[in-house]
């Protein structure tokens, strides 16, 4: 039988020629191992500029919430001619502060007038954070009051959940301490260290702040001051009232002109000290990188570094010592 030589043609073309070594060629060992090297660099490179991107977002927060906090000081000014004071006269021991004060001020208008509602003067009449409404909702998380790069969340604080303070981390964070002043002038003393304070800032009990009070500019008068950070500190230091304690609770009256200062406090620490203090002295600290974000009288933001000299911090804590162009050291 002749066999047609255009089928032997068809027939080889049709046939797949075996691959060299009888297989298809893969990654060796080492070609492996060096791609996962480079990925692993790339990672590593790429990984740093990530988190130093979402930070720089979350200071960008922190800022965005000093603003507002800027602006409804100014606004409650405008409406009452004073600067929230550091106290009120109230019917309980421990009311709250200056921040469901200017809740009317930045968009947090309903939240004041709930609070009226379950009670009339609630803020001075009616104490949350340790003996009315602690489960309500209401007194949870104010966003404008948390700083997005601290690990203690926005309704958190640093102390102990205990019989007295069974909702002690449940209640809105507040990351932002007033400025009573600096502990080198106008000292208040009281019977015992713990409830010395200042007055020589903006934000002290009884105070009635103007703005044409400050006499050093309001530009170089620190209003608030971040505090959102409470690594280092004793569990002293937590527990009792100079730890980061919720917005429900503004300071502690005791009736003889002594008091407690809560959501404002007296500058003798450096930025992110974290050394023994006293309760009204609690110092300004943060998660941001290097320092802690301020916010001025005049409703400027600025970020201060952690090795501002500390003659510097508590001239800009005082608002008429004769201390100008402060701006300029920071």
């Amino acid at each position: 039988m002749i066999t047609h030589p255009t089928n032997l043609l068809i027939f080889g073309q049709c046939s797949p020629e075996p691959s060299r070594g009888g297989h298809r060629r893969g990654f060796t060992l080492v070609e492996l191992l060096v791609v996962i090297a480079i990925i692993g660099v790339l990672v590593g490179l790429l990984l740093p500029a990530v988190q130093a991107a979402r930070e720089a977002a979350r200071r960008m927060q922190c800022s965005n919430n000093l603003k507002q906090f800027g602006l409804a000081f100014h606004n409650y000014h405008d409406v009452h001619n004073t600067l929230v004071p550091g106290s009120f006269p109230g019917a309980v021991f421990y009311p709250m502060g200056w921040l469901p004060r200017l809740f009317p001020f930045f968009e947090e208008g309903s939240r004041w007038d709930q609070m009226e509602a379950l009670f009339p003067d609630y803020a001075v009449r009616r104490t949350p954070y340790r003996s009315h409404d602690m489960e309500n909702p209401l007194f949870g998380s104010v966003n404008t009051a948390v700083c997005p790069s601290s690990p203690l969340g926005n309704v958190a604080s640093d102390h102990p959940v205990s019989a007295n303070f069974p909702f002690a981390n449940t209640q809105g964070s507040l990351h932002y301490r007033g400025n009573s002043g600096s502990f080198d002038v106008d000292l208040v003393s009281g019977t015992n260290t713990s409830r010395v304070y200042s007055r020589s800032g903006v934000i002290f009990p009884g105070s009635r702040t103007r703005l044409t009070d400050i006499k050093d500019g309001t530009s170089n008068t620190i209003l608030l001051g971040e505090t959102s950070r409470s690594l280092g500190w004793t569990s002293s230091m937590i527990g009792g009232f100079g730890g980061l304690k919720p917005w429900t609770w503004g300071f502690y009256d005791y009736r003889n002109g002594e008091y407690l200062t809560i959501d404002h406090k007296t500058v003798q620490w450096p930025i992110n000290y974290r050394g023994t203090f006293l309760t009204n002295m609690t110092p300004f600290t943060s998660h941001h990188p290097g320092g802690a974000m301020f916010v001025s009288c005049d409703g400027s933001v600025r970020f201060f570094s952690e090795s501002l000299n500390l003659e510097v911090l508590k001239a800009m804590a005082t608002r008429m010592n004769g201390e100008v162009n402060l701006v300029d050291q920071l």
